[in-house]
């Protein structure tokens, strides 16, 4: 596995998953903090924002399979290269930041308003 493909991957899913923030998980953050006319002029500057959020299954599942197959090749490459310890770990962190970001993201978007709806129904 070449340290490109490798990197590459890596990038794909970054870009897939601040994607899938944007779309999702930071309006809704905007909203809960008060800052709902932020989201509406981004929504109005940006209406590819829009027209995302209604394709939101496919960029999640996107994401999930260029993550997947970042994780694997990662892998892969830590398992023959003896001399990239340094890229290995940078790697791993940002992995793992990316792979944060899409949980927080995909929770955001599929379940928090379940269980904010489960929640009031609790008083």
């Amino acid at each position: 596995m070449s340290d490109n493909q490798t990197t590459t991957s890596i990038i794909g899913s970054a870009v897939l998953a601040l994607t899938g923030a944007t779309c999702c998980a930071l309006p809704i953050a905007l909203v809960a903090l008060g800052l709902g006319s932020v989201v509406a002029s981004a929504v109005s500057a940006l209406p590819w924002l829009g027209t995302l959020a209604e394709y939101k299954t496919i960029t999640f599942s996107l994401t999930a399979v260029i993550l997947s197959y970042s994780w694997w090749s990662f892998r892969r490459a830590s398992l023959c290269d003896v001399g990239g310890g340094r890229r290995l770990r940078v790697q791993r962190i940002i992995l793992w930041v990316i792979t944060a970001l899409f949980a927080v993201s995909v929770f955001a978007a599929y379940a928090l308003f379940p269980l904010t709806l489960f929640l009031d129904s609790l008083d």
